[in-house]
């Protein structure tokens, strides 16, 4: 059975949040998706009830409170918030199958918003799949969540402002910070200052994390990235070595800093995997080194009625997300014949300040292609099927320089993550090895469900779940059919 809806959003996060809230206050009728358990993504992400805001250092109290005071909008009559639900396929006519713990179900809505967020990029290194290697936003989540600053002594590495936010947020929760290790040279960092001319909040923020940083006496390795980790079982130490202009470790400059955790982020890529099955076009970044969604300046995409807000059409941060939610979530009523409280004009200017402004400091903080050349034959880099940087390039001499291609030489991105993780690293160590552009190298193919599901929820009869006997053909791309 198809439910029928007015808006759909996917995705609760601040741009997700946002629509909703102006969707419902120009009166359309909201059902809001999320797949976590509670509404506020990864940023406003919500304390576990047992504890409280003063279980947090003070800057992460202060985003909870925030996100606590939006999420409150969420009570409006006309939001209906499904959490706990994945949206695992999406077509162009605006349908979404659905699934719950209570089973799956399919929505047909007249306008949906897709608001699906980033996921983390990293670069692979020697034994980076030993326990104690993670990402920034895991131990971030695990801070916000639940109140546990994550390992003894920590090392944070990549690239950009987000590895000294999250060492202050970690110092100020009382763990011990080794090291940060930044890919930018000091000289790089200078020389690029003046593209943050006029953005004084977020030049305030770094100006107090260093603060913070420096009084706690961590030490900030600028031009530096992690090549190797030591350990049996876990971490146990990690190797940084100096790098060049490109990314490439220099001779004779690698030192040893114990940690028994390290945390990576090198930026973040769109999640545009329901954009992708919907059929709506994507845009390569060079900004970001990443595909997003193409939008219009009212964030509806190529495929009329379905919208795009947030990271997945281009990383731009959350007052960016909570901009461009706002501005979908009134389009979107008033493509149904509602009347937003405002008229959306300085929203689009702010809009595309804030957008100009993430642009910049993305151009700042761009991941290096030495990097990737530098990855040793033997390191794995598709964690899924157990695919090593060596395999890839061998692939890539024989012919295989598509993403698609790389599947049947290897099974690279198809495994559980689908490509997520993989698939960025996958491109840039290809067009590294033959000297193309990443751009050229494309994506993996969405492919339905994004996520596993259980295989009873993918196969259904029009109208009905199945019940029994295992399926007999499969029709489309994934689909299964029960007769």
């Amino acid at each position: 059975m198809t439910d029928s809806i007015e808006i759909a959003i996917i995705g609760a996060g601040p741009a997700g949040v946002a629509a909703a809230v102006a969707a419902a206050e120009a009166g359309a009728q909201v059902t809001l998706i999320e797949e976590q358990p509670r509404a506020g993504g990864q940023y406003y992400k919500q304390l576990s009830p047992a504890l409280l805001p003063k279980h947090l250092p003070p800057s992460l109290a202060d985003t909870v409170q925030h996100g606590r005071e939006l999420l409150a909008k969420l009570k409006h009559p006309n939001i209906n918030l499904r959490c706990q639900t994945l949206v695992w396929h999406i077509t162009p006519e605006r349908v979404l199958e659905l699934y719950a713990p209570s089973g799956g179900s399919r929505l047909q809505a007249k306008k949906v918003i897709i608001a699906s967020g980033a996921y983390e990029r990293v670069v692979p290194f020697e034994n980076w799949t030993l326990p104690g290697v993670m990402t920034v936003g895991a131990a971030q989540l695990m801070l916000k969540g639940q109140g546990v600053a994550l390992g003894e002594k920590i090392l944070i590495a990549g690239a950009g402002p987000l590895l000294q936010l999250a060492a202050a947020q970690l110092i100020e929760a009382g763990a011990k910070v080794a090291a940060i290790v930044e890919l930018q040279s000091r000289g790089e960092y200078l020389l690029n200052a003046s593209k943050l001319f006029g953005q004084w909040k977020k030049i305030g923020q770094g100006v107090a994390n260093q603060k913070r940083i420096a009084q706690a006496g961590v030490p900030i390795k600028f031009g530096y990235a992690v090549r190797r980790v030591i350990g049996t079982t876990q971490v146990e130490a990690a190797v940084i070595a100096r790098v060049d202009s490109s990314g490439r470790p220099l001779p004779n400059g690698e030192e040893e800093i114990a940690a028994d955790t390290v945390c990576l982020n090198f930026g973040f890529v769109p999640a545009t995997e329901l954009t992708r099955l919907a059929g709506c076009d994507q845009r390569y970044d060079q900004n970001f080194g990443s595909w997003a969604t193409v939008t219009n300046q009212e964030l509806e995409t190529t495929v009329r009625g379905i919208f795009a807000v947030g990271e997945v059409r281009g990383i731009g941060g959350v007052e960016t997300s909570l901009l461009e939610g706002r501005i979908a979530g009134n389009a979107a009523a008033r493509q149904l014949g509602y009347a937003p409280k405002h008229n959306g004009s300085d929203s689009q200017k702010e809009w595309l300040a804030q957008r100009a402004q993430a642009e910049s400091l993305g151009a700042m903080f761009a991941v290096k292609s030495g990097l990737f050349e530098a990855i040793d034959n033997e390191v794995i880099v598709c964690r899924c099927e157990e695919g090593t940087a060596g395999a890839i390039r061998a692939a890539a001499r024989a012919g295989a320089t598509r993403l698609n291609s790389l599947k049947t030489w290897n099974r690279c991105g198809m495994g559980r993550c689908q490509g997520r993780t993989c698939g960025p690293i996958i491109a840039q160590i290809i067009a590294a090895e033959e000297g193309i552009s990443v751009e050229s190298v494309g994506m993996f193919t969405a492919r339905p469900p994004i996520k596993p599901v259980p295989l009873g929820v993918v196969g259904v009869i029009e109208g009905e779940r199945p019940t029994g006997p295992a399926m007999e053909d499969h029709v489309g791309y994934g689909r299964a059919v029960v007769k």
